[in-house]
């Protein structure tokens, strides 16, 4: 099982909310890819930062990048 760390990769505003570039939370996966399991960094996010990325539609690659731990 690999460890990911996810970050946005850009800025953007989320409910008026400014979300810099660089905010990051730590996910894991069987897949290569964090992207394969979305709603993992979704819950991630909520968690951490209270951020709904998924209703806002910031949850895809664009927005987002990801590295190994």
């Amino acid at each position: 099982m690999a460890t990911f760390i996810v970050k946005t990769a850009q800025s953007f505003t989320i409910n008026g909310e400014f979300i810099d570039k660089g905010l990051s939370v730590q996910v894991s996966s069987l897949f290569p890819s964090p992207f394969s399991e979305p709603e993992k960094i979704h819950k991630a996010f909520m968690r951490i930062h209270g951020l709904d990325l998924k209703s806002s539609g910031y949850l895809i690659q664009g927005y987002l990048s990801f590295e190994v731990l």
